[in-house]
């Protein structure tokens, strides 16, 4: 079940609603008990109560209303203005950090839910009867939406900027690594074999983005089938109907009874999420990358800034152990085998379209073999042949598109000695 509820708690996240309409909950309640409270302000009313009379306060709150109403709108506009300006910029698919970041989720919703409170509290004012704690409350917080509306546009301006939308997206990456990947041991891992006999193709009738699987609702189908599945596909890759996305030991088990049941383990939707995928958020900054070095932007400093994070993120979980691809029972027969990211992938997923959209920018090709020289001497020696095969490809792209000797001369002496032997010996 924690997939699933990773999956939806990422999709709530993601919105723009979720926390508004909590907020509004909140704020309604808040205006039925305040309006529930009358306090007697004597002929010496505290300085911050409302004392007025019964007549003034329909009107008063009235005021307030149509200033919160103009402020929520004005703050909509804004926020639809900057969603626009950074799908031009950096890319569509960044929209989901603009709509998923607290504060944004926040201000708005404290902008809608004062209205809505005093709306409640405007209604509930008749004949003499003034509900002036209500009152207060309601002037506190039209107070408060006008200071927030300084600190919203700020914050609006700050969040639209490459650098900070690469920061956050990189940490979203360091956020998942550390929730998806086992910390560093010195235990050897142990693996156990798949079975033995020919097995049959798993096909399923499912159709889109594989959001995450639920690895414990499959173990349990198999266990009862008393097979053994391995998965080809994972989170980040599209489902097609009836293709072959896994096998099955014994062929007997492959009934439509089974497929049904290991179907019920994948959740799929119209796109890739951050719940298992670790190169759906890559990608995202690598997508900010490759805009950066299009002709019709040309900033290549932005560019460098996306490598430079990847690198650290890259960093970090090259200090991480490999991801899970075994589940057994609670038996302790293997029932799941499931492919994963690896670090293989997450580098490819990195910077071969930087490498791709960089060739003939000498900044660029520097800076990728300098970050990857960086992680050359971090990495282990699994990991260091996968660094290699990508600085090899940066030098032979050097070689290849750099008419300036300087430049080719500042690019090869960042690549370790290392890999420029194996290069020139192959």
């Amino acid at each position: 079940m924690l997939p699933r509820l990773l999956t939806i708690w990422e999709n709530i996240r993601s919105s723009l609603w979720a926390l508004p309409i909590t907020m509004i909950a909140v704020a309604a309640v808040a205006a039925v008990f305040a309006t529930g409270i009358s306090i007697e302000v004597g002929e010496d009313p505290v300085w911050f109560l409302y004392s007025g009379a019964a007549k003034d306060a329909p009107g008063f709150l009235s005021n307030l209303v149509t200033g919160t109403i103009t402020l929520a709108t004005l703050a909509i506009s804004i926020t639809m203005v900057v969603l626009t300006l950074a799908a031009q910029q950096l890319g569509p698919r960044l929209i989901r950090i603009f709509m998923s970041d607290l504060r944004t989720q926040a201000m708005l919703g404290l902008f809608v839910a004062t209205v809505v409170y005093l709306l409640l509290v405007m209604r509930s004012v008749y004949g003499d009867t003034v509900p002036n704690l209500a009152v207060t409350i309601g002037t506190g917080l039209v107070l408060l939406s006008t200071v927030v509306l300084l600190i919203f546009v700020h914050h609006l301006g700050r969040s639209i900027i490459a650098d900070n939308v690469i920061d956050d997206v990189g940490r979203e990456i360091d956020g998942s690594a550390a929730r998806l990947l086992p910390e560093m041991t010195d235990d050897e891992a142990r693996y156990r074999p798949r079975p033995s006999g020919d097995p049959a193709d798993l096909r399923l009738s499912g159709e889109g983005y594989i959001q995450a699987l639920d690895h414990g609702q499959i173990v349990e189908a198999a266990r009862e089938a008393e097979a053994v599945v391995e998965i080809s596909v994972r989170a980040g890759h599209l489902l097609i109907p009836d293709i072959a996305v896994g096998k099955v030991w014994p062929s007997t088990a492959a009934t439509a009874e089974f497929a049904k049941a290991v179907a019920g383990g994948f959740i799929l939707g119209r796109g890739r999420t951050s719940v298992q995928d670790l190169e759906f958020s890559i990608r995202q900054i690598v997508e900010v990358g490759v805009r950066a070095l299009s002709p019709g932007v040309n900033d290549p400093y932005t560019a460098l800034v996306t490598i430079d994070r990847l690198s650290l993120s890259l960093a970090r979980i090259s200090r991480r152990g490999a991801a899970q691809t075994q589940w057994c029972d609670k038996n302790g027969d293997l029932r799941l085998i499931a492919t994963r990211s690896d670090f293989e992938g997450l580098i490819d997923a990195s910077f071969n379209m930087l490498r791709q959209y960089g060739e003939g920018s000498a900044s660029v090709l520097i800076r990728l073999a300098e970050r990857l020289g960086d992680l050359y001497e971090l990495g282990d020696e699994a990991q260091r042949k996968h660094i290699a095969r990508h600085l090899d490809m940066v030098l032979r792209a050097g070689r290849r598109t750099l008419p300036e000797p300087n430049d080719l001369a500042v690019l090869e002496s960042r690549i370790p000695r290392a890999v420029r032997v194996t290069s020139a010996a192959g």
